[in-house]
């Protein structure tokens, strides 16, 4: 930015426009894989769903391509692949099958 009277190192506030993304979701960069793809869980097997990135922020993304009720992997499995078993946990740890996240 550039203006008289402004100086290296003083804070701006600012308004600024941005575009709404419809059926989007916001998620945690580190679950991309491959640019474009991140883990899903089908039937206790781990698949890969082509997505659209639509934002990145240095943490987090927002995608678009998830079906609803879609269970999406809340985080990164080290060593993960597709077809690998795993089981799906609720918040509380235990072993639901109608979990929306899979560690």
């Amino acid at each position: 930015m550039k203006g008289e009277g402004l100086k290296e190192g003083m804070y701006v506030e600012a308004q600024l426009e941005a575009k709404e993304a419809p059926n989007a979701m916001k998620l945690s960069r580190k679950l991309l894989v491959d640019e474009s793809e991140i883990f899903i869980v089908k039937d206790s097997i781990l698949d890969v769903l082509q997505i659209e990135p639509v934002y990145f922020s240095d943490k987090d993304m927002i995608v678009k391509g998830i079906p609803d009720g879609t269970q999406v992997v809340s985080r990164p499995i080290p060593g993960a692949y597709a077809g690998m078993l795993v089981k799906v946990y609720d918040e509380k740890g235990t072993n639901e099958n109608t979990s929306e996240t899979a560690e």
